[in-house]
């Protein structure tokens, strides 16, 4: 929402300033709820595939689709650490 602080009809430079950076934390807040996400989501297989509900023959079959899922959620979550890395590194480079 962009927000006219001065009530002039025109966005100041500080104005687009503080709204980049609140598109900016929203979109850090949806990357870190998607590594959250597919953390649990990769617990909850796991846990899954223990019970004793799924059967062997089953156990098989998801073996293979396991793998692939898991590569795919451990890459969702490495790229949020690396982005928040590399976040965190310019914010310090800024600072000094």
């Amino acid at each position: 929402m962009v927000r006219d602080v001065y009530k002039d009809g025109e966005l100041s430079d500080n104005e687009l300033v503080l709204l980049e950076q609140q598109r900016i934390d929203q979109r850090q807040d949806n990357q870190k709820k998607m590594a959250w996400i597919a953390m649990f989501s990769m617990i909850a297989f796991t846990i899954f595939m223990f019970l004793p509900i799924v059967g062997d023959t089953r156990i098989e079959i998801l073996t293979e689709i396991a793998s692939l899922f898991y590569i795919a959620q451990a890459g969702v979550i490495g790229a949020y650490m690396g982005s928040e890395a590399l976040v965190n590194k310019s914010r310090n480079q800024v600072k000094k």
